[in-house]
């Protein structure tokens, strides 16, 4: 099974330290209740830069996209 911190969706390695965390899925009308887990590094988590085909492209800077422009 691969383990994905919820907080970073990082994978998380075999053996790392985890917090692992309940939630209801399912409340069956007998009363039985069916539990969904998830998972959380102990660590702090840090976010991975994305590549580069990922990242947004932003485009070369036009000064009349600033407040400059309208200063009197």
């Amino acid at each position: 099974m691969i383990m994905l911190c919820e907080r970073c969706f990082a994978p998380i390695d075999q053996g790392e330290p985890v917090v692992r965390l309940a939630h209801i899925d399912t409340a069956h009308p007998n009363g039985n209740i069916s539990w969904a887990y998830s998972y959380l590094h102990t660590a702090d988590c840090t976010t991975p830069r994305p590549a580069p085909h990922e990242r947004p492209d932003i485009g070369a800077w036009d000064p009349s996209r600033g407040i400059a422009s309208r200063r009197p």
